[in-house]
Parts: C-alpha cells; structure tokens; sequence
C-alpha cells in the first residue's frame, strides 16, 4: 500500500507539529503540503519557537547560508548538561565533532577524510560492496517471502566497518555505538534520557581506543583509519579528540541513514510496480531512479537544526540571534514549484535540483558512499528477485530523527 494512499488529516490555524503521529510518520506528505502552502515558516513553539522552512529556494539557501551553523552551543536556549564524570569523554567527542568546529577547524578536518569519500573512491568499493549485498541476500532472502530491512540494516555498517577495518567481533558492538550516538542527540532528548541511551558510551570508547592504539602499532594498506592516524602524528592537522570524534561519526552514518533510505526506496519502488517493471527494463535508470527514490521519500522527519550567528532576516522572517531554523529538505523535495508534478514517482525525471544530501560545506560527505551502496543493494535484488512485490504494510519502530521501518515483508514468487 502506498504512503500516497493514507488519508489525509485535517489542518488548521491551530495545527501543531507532531513528529510522533503514526499518520505523519508513515505518510507527512499532507502536511508538508500544508506547510508549503499555509505556512512555508512553520513557528514551531511546541519545539523552542524553532522556525521550519519547507519552501525549495528557501530551504536550498538555507543550507547554503554561513549566517547559520550547525553547531548547538550557539543555540539560544543551549544550557550545559550537568554531565556525569563517566561520560567526559563523550562530551568533548561531541564538542570536537564536524558540526561543532569552527568554520577553519572544519574545513581543516573534512580535507583530511574528504579523500575516502570521492565518487572514485566510491566505486574502488563497489567489489567489496557487491560481495557484501551478495552474502546477506543469500544469508536473509530465504524462502518465498522474507524481510527486506534484514539485508538493509547491515549493509551500511559492514561497509563502514570495511573501510575501517574494524575486527569483526566488534562490528555488533559498534552498530549499537552508533546507533546510540544517533538516537541521544541532544536537541531531540531529555538530558536524563541522553544518559539512559549512552550508558554504555565509556565500553565502546574504550573499544575505540583499543582499535585506535592497535592500528598506531601496526597500520595496515588502504585502511582509512591508518590514514587517519597518520594525519594525526603529523601534528597540528588532527588531533586526537578529533580522530576519535571523526571515527565515531564515520560508525554513526554507518549505522543509520543509508539503512532508511533503502527501506524507502525498495517501498517506492514496491509501491509503483508501473516503474519497478520500467527499472527492470532499462537498468542504466539505476542510478537516477536511486534519485528520485530520496527526493520522492525522503526518510527524515524534519531536517538538521541550524542557529542563527547573529540576528538576521531570512526569507521575510526576523530571527533572533541563536534562534533554532530547520531546513525540512524532505518538504522541500516535493516542492511543485521546483519538481514539476511532484507527488508523482516517475524514475526518468530531472533530478539535479535534488537536495536531499544537503548543501553547502555540511554536504553530506559520505554521499558518493552512500549512493553507491544503494545503487548495489536496490540493483542486485530489482535483478535477483523479478517476482518481488510487497507483502504487507511496513512496520515501524521510534527514532527521534527517522521515519524508521522495522520491518518490509516482500514475497518472491519461485525464489
């Protein structure tokens, strides 16, 4: 069944944003609709009078605007959590991450990992990643019928992991590492249940450190973290909170978005068997079809708070200094007035006005990586399976970030 077919709620001058609504969740598609038309600068008060842009020109400069940054502490309303000595560390991992470094401090650490996550770089994996998606095919895919987040949840951690080469027996540990990273941030938690969430947060640093200090001993070819290392013994490119820092936030997008994304490109794609069989037919659309799978649903639930550097107008709206806005990217994406029919899927259109890996210098750096794992899983199944079609309706599981599927049942004739 198609998220398009859910019906629609009722909106009004009192509508509040509720990202915890079943009905938002399996299909917001009525309220960004809403919010472009009636309210393309959402005041969310429920949510510290955060603005939300849903509008394309508006969103698209947004994340281009160095007016804004993405780093929390400039947030109007940031308080310092009364942080348990246990968890020091972690605070200042977050403190060194990509989004909290100044503006040079950024640029200086993205330089030095940006290298790995090249289109080129991309595609020297693509062997790799087609083993990978080979293996949990024939390790989940058993059976006529079977469950397609099986194979999609750990995709993107065995890559990541691969290109850290992280030992294998640790590879359960650091996808539950990084999912705790993703699910405690801290403007969508309570700090008592931030805590709960990272409680084991000092085990898996430790095992961070514990890799870190094996590989210094002893580097290994074409190991991104050895390059890393390198860097940071060269002295006063990166230093060590910032390679933990850069480390972890590598394990996190391996444990999170890129499983979404395929979950809501497979249900797409399941849900409009008229451009499944149009993929199946012409597979060089792979790639553009993997576009217009994010930009017809994307998987976010808002976007990627920004804060005002100082007070400003932006699109019409006067903003405090610190003042919380939100580009909502996946809003945005149906914009009718960039995408022209934009709650239709069709997998031949002109997606270069697609921002669903954001913009500007918090574009996604593991896009290309990204792109390629989805292109792999989404093309080795539409080929192994040409009976696929969708079994039930997904089911969902909480995330504070995510409209996250927990399970999507295909079935596969003759399999």
């Amino acid at each position: 069944m198609s998220t398009q077919s859910q019906p629609h709620r009722t909106f009004g001058p009192d509508f509040v944003l509720d990202l915890e609504d079943p009905a938002y969740i399996q299909n917001p598609y009525p309220t960004y609709q809403w919010l472009r038309e009636h309210a393309p600068a959402y005041r969310w008060r429920a949510h510290a009078d955060a603005v939300v842009f849903t509008r394309h020109p508006d969103v698209r400069a947004l994340v281009f605007d160095r007016r804004f940054t993405n780093d929390y502490r400039q947030w109007e309303f940031a308080q310092e959590a009364r942080w348990p000595a246990e968890h020091a560390e972690y605070k200042a991992v977050i403190d060194h991450g990509l989004f909290a470094l100044s503006d040079e401090n950024h640029l200086r650490v993205r330089k030095l990992v940006s290298g790995a996550f090249t289109p080129r770089a991309a595609e020297r994996m693509r062997g790799e990643v087609q083993a990978t998606v080979d293996h949990l095919i024939d390790t989940h895919a058993r059976g006529p019928r079977f469950n397609l987040t099986a194979i999609t949840e750990s995709l993107p951690i065995t890559v990541i992991s691969d290109m850290l080469k992280i030992p294998t027996e640790l590879r359960a540990d650091f996808r539950e590492f990084g999912l705790a990273v993703v699910r405690s941030s801290i403007l969508f938690n309570n700090a008592e249940r931030m805590f709960e969430l990272i409680a084991p947060m000092p085990r898996w640093l430790g095992m961070l450190r514990g890799v870190i200090e094996a590989r210094r001993a002893q580097p290994l070819e074409n190991d991104l973290l050895s390059t890393l290392i390198a860097a940071q013994e060269e002295g006063h490119k990166l230093s060590e909170i910032e390679l933990i820092s850069i480390v972890q936030a590598m394990i996190a997008a391996g444990s999170d978005t890129t499983v979404h994304a395929a979950n809501w490109a497979f249900h797409t794609l399941l849900t409009h068997p008229d451009q499944l069989a149009l993929l199946r037919a012409e597979p060089t659309l792979l790639r553009n079809a993997v576009e217009e799978c994010l930009r017809y649903d994307l998987f976010g639930k808002t976007g990627v708070p920004r804060f005002a550097k100082e007070a400003l107008e932006f699109a019409g709206v006067a903003l405090r200094k610190g003042q919380m806005v939100i580009p909502h990217i996946p809003a945005a994406l149906r914009d009718g007035e960039v995408f022209a029919e934009p709650d239709r899927f069709d997998i031949r259109r002109d997606v270069s006005q697609t921002i669903a890996f954001g913009g500007g210098q918090h574009f996604c750096l593991g896009a290309a990586v990204a792109r390629m794992q989805l292109d792999t899983v989404i093309g080795t199944i539409v080929r192994r399976f040409p009976t696929m079609k969708l079994a039930d309706k997904p089911e969902f599981q909480p995330h504070p970030l995510m409209r996250a599927m927990s399970r999507l049942d295909v079935t596969v004739d003759g399999a």
